[in-house]
């Protein structure tokens, strides 16, 4: 009832907190009132399963303010994420901010959420969070397909420890290089290889990124890969910020990665 009476508060944090199902329908029901203006919702390990997807997936439907959700650390599963996915292909959705963190997902869910950015081309969802999730290759192949399309206005997409190799990377490349949008994608904790940076770099050579921020922190880089990424980086003017934080680079490499901080234009900053 306070969410209905009290127009003012803008933010619920209810992370860490048992919630039974029977608590999920009462909050749901309070989130659905056209009186209440919630903005942001965090139900982090909140112990939710699938079931309690279908009413928070009515939030989406009937509340026009709530723009970011939080649902990590819980285990809905595929079958979760299809329910509130449902919503995000409704073109009312207002939704801006997604949180997915460990939440048991895997290619199946991929689908779904490829499914709901090609339904709605009027998706606002500009930041998405999937780490620690099993989507492996064959999942973020789905994503990459729909996230290049001129309708994804997702801004940033966070893929750490997905269980990722270098064989999406060309997807992962043709993303960087045709959305139009994309400004931080974080890939930490992958086995990319060098071989997986080098078919990054074709998309980052392309002159209309529009990357700002990239994170390959412990992706078991070596020197071998450090001239093909140099080089992408002396044709990217646009990249801010690298993170090569645990990978395995020689002396000889770091003089290679740094020789992309001579043009006059530079503005990256190396973090490793």
């Amino acid at each position: 009832m306070t969410l209905i009476i009290n127009r003012n508060i803008r933010r619920l944090d209810l992370g860490s907190t048992a919630l039974r199902e029977e608590d999920v329908k009462v909050a749901c029901e309070a989130l659905r009132h056209p009186s209440c203006l919630l903005e942001a919702l965090r139900l982090d390990t909140c112990g939710l399963t699938a079931a309690g997807c279908q009413d928070l997936a009515s939030i989406l439907v009937h509340n026009h303010s709530l723009t970011h959700l939080c649902l990590s650390n819980n285990q809905l599963g595929s079958e979760g994420l299809n329910l509130l996915c449902r919503s995000l292909r409704l073109p009312h959705c207002a939704l801006q901010r997604l949180i997915l963190n460990q939440c048991d997902l895997d290619v199946v869910g991929c689908g779904f959420l490829a499914l709901a950015f090609m339904s709605n081309p009027h998706l606002g969802l500009t930041h998405l969070s999937l780490n620690r999730n099993p989507l492996k290759d064959k999942g973020l192949k789905l994503l990459c397909e729909v996230l290049q399309e001129p309708c994804c206005h997702l801004q940033d997409l966070e893929l750490v420890s997905c269980q990722l190799t270098a064989d999406c990377c060309k997807n992962l490349s043709c993303m960087i290089a045709r959305n139009k949008h994309l400004q931080s994608l974080d890939l930490a904790a992958n086995a990319l290889g060098d071989s997986g940076v080098t078919a990054l770099c074709e998309g980052l050579r392309q002159p209309d990124s529009s990357l700002r921020r990239l994170g390959l922190e412990a992706c078991r880089l070596t020197t071998d890969c450090c001239e093909v990424l140099s080089s992408a980086l002396s044709c990217n003017h646009y990249l801010t910020s690298l993170n090569l934080l645990c990978n395995n680079f020689d002396p000889s490499g770091m003089t290679l990665l740094c020789s992309a901080f001579s043009r006059p234009t530079c503005n990256l900053r190396i973090i490793g």
